[in-house]
């Protein structure tokens, strides 16, 4: 698979299917994450990775956004729950200074992009969340007052396809009658200025 055909079939899965996620792929994916660009090589992010499966349910318990939809709008059934996450955490240590916020959340970013496209390569789905309860994933992992959670990021094998089509009007995701989820992307000609802005 090319990187631009990877960046094409790359979708948000909500709902997986109910098996196993081995630590080797969720190793493989933090590898990817660490080899992303970092704003002066700081390298300020860690990574927690989850597939006990007796951890599993007081992760989904402390996160929100559409992965935790009823599954008549799209999220999962009670089987349907992601089978391992990885966190991104930021250590405020290694930030040396609170300016450096904006950069640390773009090399968050960077290396969330990296995860999920070698999580496709490994054809597991994933979910980047930033509703999530800060202080009770922090209590439940015994995570350290100087790291900072930037980011969850669900996974698991997938259990749907979601359809990518041209926005027309509205960007808002929406679920047909028959579960499929529909993802409007604004077309490139709409978002594009070439050597200067132009509002046309």
């Amino acid at each position: 698979m090319d990187v631009f055909a990877a960046v094409t079939r790359r979708r948000s899965i909500r709902r997986f299917k109910d098996r196993p996620v081995p630590d080797e792929a969720l190793e493989k994916c933090v590898d990817a994450a660490r080899l992303a660009p970092s704003g002066r090589n700081q390298q300020v992010c860690e990574y927690v990775v989850i597939n006990d499966p007796a951890v599993l349910p007081g992760i989904f318990e402390n996160i929100g956004g559409s992965v935790r939809l009823p599954p008549e709008k799209g999220g999962p059934a009670p089987s349907q729950t992601p089978g391992a996450y990885i966190i991104i955490l930021i250590n405020r240590k290694l930030e040396e200074t609170p300016n450096r916020r904006h950069v640390s959340l773009i090399d968050v970013g960077l290396a969330a992009e990296n995860i999920m496209l070698t999580a496709l390569e490994l054809g597991l789905g994933s979910c980047p969340i930033l509703m999530f309860n800060e202080e009770n994933l922090k209590l439940l992992l015994g995570i350290p007052a100087e790291y900072d959670v930037a980011l969850v990021i669900a996974m698991g094998y997938p259990d749907e396809s979601p359809v990518v089509e041209p926005a027309k009007g509205a960007v808002n995701i929406w679920v047909d009658e028959k579960g499929i989820r529909h993802v409007p992307k604004r077309r490139l000609e709409d978002i594009i200025h070439r050597n200067r802005f132009s509002a046309d």
